[in-house]
């Protein structure tokens, strides 16, 4: 995951829950996370306790997508959620593009339209959020396992709009 702690930290866990490893780059430790970028957590990680936490740095693309790289210890990524903002997005993506799996699905979630064209070629399952007037942490995670869900099953590439209603 990409951005995976604060609205997507529900989605991370449910993910950890069904047995991914998941490896979430962010600026701040999310609570769920091991102590990484930790070397030692990969025993744990490997039985699907925990999420791997790599510090992010948006604007070093190459150095975030390195680290997440050292983490996975070589073992592709089968499915990639992100949700990083627009200025640093496509300069992201395309740093991690080499670490996915051939034809790994891809979520991505925005919150503003329009919605960009995806920057993989993988297939792109995206989110656009609307405003939630309570529970949105819990709602956004939601949505966003919903596309989770689209995109392992195979479902064509599509855009989602999740709001209040």
């Amino acid at each position: 995951m990409l951005g995976g702690t604060g609205m997507l930290a529900g989605c991370a866990q449910r993910l950890v829950e069904r047995g991914w490893q998941v490896v979430l780059p962010s600026r701040t430790r999310p609570l769920m996370a091991d102590e990484g970028p930790g070397r030692a957590a990969r025993a744990a990680i490997s039985r699907g306790h925990r999420p791997t936490w790599v510090k992010a740095d948006w604007t070093k693309p190459a150095a975030l997508a390195s680290e997440v790289e050292y983490e996975l210890a070589g073992r592709p990524v089968n499915l990639l959620v992100a949700w990083v903002h627009d200025s640093y997005r496509e300069g992201v993506l395309r740093a991690v593009r080499h670490l996915l799996a051939e034809g790994a699905p891809v979520v991505e979630v925005h919150t503003c339209a329009p919605v960009p064209d995806p920057v993989l070629p993988n297939p792109t399952q995206q989110v656009l959020l609307g405003h939630f007037a309570h529970d949105a942490a819990q709602r956004t995670s939601r949505a966003v396992l919903d596309a989770v869900e689209r995109a392992l099953e195979g479902r064509a590439p599509s855009l989602h709009h999740e709001d209040a209603r």
